[in-house]
């Protein structure tokens, strides 16, 4: 009977297992990032100094609504 559920396992229900545990934590991911980027807009000097440390740490600055220029 072992080989039946694997067989299904294989078929359809792994995958999508997968699927479903990489978007949980892709989803999860972004809500660490989000308020790894609220901790650092409340420490920063001001809106450079969060920019910078924003950048430094690979953060995306979720408040900015327009694009920035290059430096």
């Amino acid at each position: 009977m072992s080989r039946v559920k694997r067989s299904a396992l294989s078929r359809g229900t792994a995958p999508l297992a997968f699927a479903e545990a990489r978007a949980a934590a892709c989803q999860a991911e972004a809500g660490v990032r989000a308020q790894a980027a609220k901790t650092v807009a409340g420490h920063s000097l001001d809106a450079g100094d969060c920019d910078e440390l924003l950048r430094m740490l690979g953060l995306i600055d979720p408040f900015r609504t327009t694009g920035g220029h290059s430096r």
